[in-house]
């Protein structure tokens, strides 16, 4: 995959069958993650009963916490290729990660709260 193909050569068929490879896993990848970004919308949305009962909330700040999440994609990737280009994209990926686990943590432990 380091090798890059100059004007005027052809490209062998190994080479060919190994960039339809790349592209296809690509895409792969793309389509799991547009299918979790759906699995996690309708997860969050089924929040929303238990959080106006826990909460007490009205209408317009239940819909907020369920729309958050989306403003919270929507910020992010406004501001992802940025810094994916200044700070490099494999950093970036391992902040990410990094808030992820974190949060992980917290949910793992969150049943301690008796509050609900």
């Amino acid at each position: 995959m380091d090798k890059f193909i100059n004007e005027g050569e052809e490209m062998s068929s190994d080479q060919a069958n190994e960039n339809m490879l790349y592209i296809v896993l690509v895409i792969c990848a793309a389509t799991i993650g547009g299918f979790l970004f759906g699995f996690d919308s309708g997860v969050i949305n089924g929040t929303y009963d238990g959080l106006a009962a826990a909460f007490n909330t009205s209408d317009l700040y239940g819909g907020f916490n369920i729309a958050s999440m989306l403003l919270g994609c929507g910020i992010g990737a406004l501001f992802a290729g940025v810094l994916a280009d200044k700070l490099g994209r494999k950093p970036l990926l391992t902040v990410g990660s990094i808030g992820m686990a974190i949060t992980l943590g917290l949910m793992v432990f969150a049943f301690i709260n008796q509050r609900f």
